[in-house]
């Protein structure tokens, strides 16, 4: 079985109480990380780890304790010596079909690195062959950054070279597992389940549980503040860029044959395999 390894700060007992009831309705085996509090970092340490930051990216406190909940998990589920471990963080929501994929890891291609089922419903680009997985999904190469770091699994060799690159450097933990520019996105081989089997609280379309925004949220509103003049600015090149992005990604669908869509999350609440 694929064990999972959710983050929660102690004092989110609704998100703990709600994450447990969830894996227990699908027979899922799951072990809390007691989350890092960026908050309660000491400020010399908060710029420390800011100032390791390579990618122009502005972190706060929460979005670094985030990054070092993150890295406490892989650390986590290295101690198992188990080949393959799911990371979560505690507002995903899940399908109520996924039991088969924590039953074994038989359906992971041998050439994965990491596997993610999850979706922000932004647009990537991914491989147009597909190999089934359960549920009526699929996976496909996933060939372009899609954000967010939900849910995902990760081999063990992908979780040692994680901690290696991250113990020199602090970023936004879904950019330095599914960032290409990143360093290690580049030389592993990823999928993406699609359709997906997981969303986060905030995304998701349809019930949600009491929280409905990230703890994270408040935090980049603030770091992304811009002054007046470069509001303007920013608004004057956009159209130029979004111009640009569209050839871009108009030309790599027609030179890599790839499929260039937003992921679609599909939730069987039947909970049958």
């Amino acid at each position: 079985m694929i064990e999972i390894f959710y983050i929660n700060l102690d004092e989110s007992l609704d998100r703990r109480e709600w994450f447990e009831a969830q894996a227990g309705r699908l027979g899922l085996k799951i072990n809390r990380i007691a989350a890092v509090s960026g908050t309660r970092l000491a400020p010399a340490e908060v710029q420390r780890l800011q100032e390791t930051v390579s990618s122009g990216i502005t972190l706060g406190p929460r979005e670094i304790g985030c990054f070092l909940s993150h890295r406490k998990a892989w650390e986590a589920f290295l101690q198992t010596g188990e080949p393959w471990g799911f990371i979560a963080e505690d507002d995903l929501h899940l399908s109520g079909d996924v039991a088969p994929f924590f039953r074994s890891a038989k359906w992971i291609p041998a050439d994965a690195d990491v596997v993610k089922p999850e979706t922000t419903f932004r647009m990537a680009h991914m491989g147009r062959d597909s190999l089934p997985v359960p549920g009526g999904r699929v996976l496909r190469r996933l060939l372009s950054l899609h954000g967010g770091a939900g849910g995902y699994f990760v081999s063990r060799s992908s979780a040692e070279a994680l901690l290696e690159l991250t113990g020199r450097r602090c970023e936004p933990a879904d950019h330095v597992v599914f960032n290409p520019d990143f360093g290690f996105f580049s030389g592993k081989t990823v999928y993406q389940i699609d359709p997906a089997f997981a969303v986060q609280d905030l995304l998701i379309k349809g019930p949600k549980a009491a929280f409905e925004q990230s703890g994270l949220a408040p935090e980049r509103r603030m770091t992304k503040t811009k002054s007046i003049p470069a509001k303007i600015r920013r608004e004057i090149i956009r159209p130029f860029r979004r111009a640009t992005q569209r050839v871009a990604d108009t030309w790599r669908m027609l030179t890599e044959r790839t499929v260039f869509r937003a992921v679609q999350y599909k939730n069987d609440r039947t909970g049958k395999d």
